[in-house]
């Protein structure tokens, strides 16, 4: 992969922990994508993100910052290129995270950032795309 290809995938789970927990090395790893990164996603990736941490589950993290969901989902939204996957995967264990190597594929991305370890963590590097944690893309990259 090109070393100057800064296109990225950011996996839900790490968006989830990201916004749960702003002060975060998980947190500090997204805005780091967001301020030097172009991040690509499809509209099915930011539906099912928004319906995860819209959950009545989370609202307990949000009781200091009434309006940390909000800002964190804009300012993300504002910063992703959405994209419709052109690849069909069907190669992950987990047959809903084929959806974020579809969309590095398509988009010629270099990183996907996740925190699944047994699933996609276990396939990289996949195709040219390089798999890491939130860690080690605030580390390496």
């Amino acid at each position: 992969m090109i070393e100057n290809n800064k296109k990225i995938v950011i996996d839900t789970n790490v968006l989830i922990s990201a916004i749960l927990f702003p002060n975060s090395l998980i947190a500090q790893s997204v805005y780091k994508a967001m301020a030097y990164w172009e991040i690509y996603a499809s509209q099915s990736t930011v539906n099912e993100f928004l319906e995860v941490i819209s959950r009545s589950k989370f609202d307990k993290y949000f009781l200091n910052r009434p309006n940390g969901r909000e800002i964190f989902t804009e300012n993300f939204v504002k910063a992703i290129t959405i994209i419709e996957p052109t690849e069909h995967i069907t190669d992950c264990k987990d047959p809903k995270d084929n959806q974020f190597l579809e969309i590095a594929l398509t988009a010629n991305a270099r990183l996907l950032v996740t925190g699944d370890k047994k699933d996609l963590l276990s396939m990289n590097p996949y195709r040219g795309l390089e798999i890491v944690t939130a860690n080690e893309f605030l580390e390496n990259f």
